[in-house]
């Protein structure tokens, strides 16, 4: 059985004779009072046995087992990422989810060590689910084939995330401004929401840096759009102080692109070996790691055969697996 406020989304992951869609309502209670209001009685009348919350906060007055994924605790670590109402009522909702829980999933051995450290009482119901690659995006097609479409040339640096102050896409601008001050013509590519708070002006910055014309704020992009992105590419660049996991560089190894990303937790723990490791607020380190996979074949394919190798340690199948033994054993 899976809820929905108002009409399920057009997946086809949800097309299986095992799921139930269950729309819940249209109105105007949505957001965290649709979960808290509305959910349980949909949850009771259906005599569930056990309840599955894959975001952070669950239910809290249904009664009976409840499996809650808390991907990271970012409102926790990094609060003045998140407006101050948002973050105050995640802080709250979170840590009640975490107690009315019979087990709790994290999604890397970092993420387990924050909710610990948080939530020591926990510690017990605490279990590492670590995530697998993006699986449903349209099948990839050629770098020629996929630039001729969206109007690309020349070499292209890509950044796919909903873009938070922590993930740092300043101190990427300004590595793209310092190649192409040392006479490398490279452009940037930026998929994802500006989520910055206070919010941050990227265009502005990109004129004051003189790379404007050079790089493409494309915001959020639809699944086959962000397919084109990725076969357009040269390389990919993901920048976080702090990451439960970071699908997007995994997505980029998968699909052969040589990753750059940060050294920090947990995005330095999952992808050592796999991707270069930088410091994400050292703009020269950014541009030393990606010079050499921008001009130097076989270095590029030297990274490109270790980040594929890296992604086949990451499985869906072992995470729904994992899901699903916490699941029976929350049900018992």
């Amino acid at each position: 059985m899976v809820y929905f406020n108002g009409p399920a989304p057009q997946d086809s992951v949800l097309d299986h004779p095992r799921v139930a869609l269950r729309p819940i309502g249209s109105g105007p209670t949505r957001g965290f009072l649709w979960q808290q209001l509305r959910l349980p009685r949909a949850a009771r009348a259906d005599r569930l046995q056990v309840f599955f919350a894959p975001a952070y906060t669950c239910p809290l007055s249904l009664d009976l087992p409840r499996v809650t994924t808390v991907h990271d605790v970012s409102f926790f670590s990094w609060p003045h990422d998140q407006g101050l109402h948002v973050n105050a009522w995640m802080r709250l909702l979170c840590a009640a989810s975490v107690r009315a829980s019979s087990r709790v999933l994290t999604v890397s051995e970092f993420g387990r060590r924050e909710l610990v450290s948080l939530f020591p009482d926990a510690a017990g119901r605490v279990v590492t689910t670590v995530l697998g690659p993006d699986d449903d995006l349209p099948p990839p097609v050629s770098r020629r084939e996929a630039r001729a479409r969206l109007g690309l040339e020349g070499l292209r640096v890509l950044s796919v995330g909903s873009i938070f102050n922590r993930r740092r896409l300043p101190v990427l601008l300004e590595a793209i401004a310092g190649l192409r001050r040392a006479g490398l013509p490279v452009a940037l590519d930026v998929v994802g929401d500006n989520r910055t708070t206070p919010r941050m002006d990227f265009e502005r910055l990109a004129r004051s840096l003189g790379i404007r014309a050079a790089v493409d704020f494309a915001g959020f992009v639809p699944e086959r759009e962000l397919a084109l992105r990725y076969a357009a590419a040269d390389a990919f660049v993901f920048l976080s102080e702090y990451e439960g996991f970071g699908l997007t560089p995994l997505e980029a190894m998968v699909r052969g692109l040589p990753v750059v990303t940060s050294t920090r937790p947990s995005l330095g723990e999952l992808f050592a070996g796999g991707a270069q490791l930088v410091d994400p607020a050292d703009a020269n380190a950014v541009a030393a790691a990606l010079r050499p996979l921008l001009t130097e074949g076989a270095v590029r394919d030297t990274w490109i055969a270790r980040a594929r190798e890296h992604a086949r340690r990451f499985s869906w199948a072992e995470a729904a697996e994992n899901t699903l033994r916490a699941l029976q054993q929350a049900a018992r």
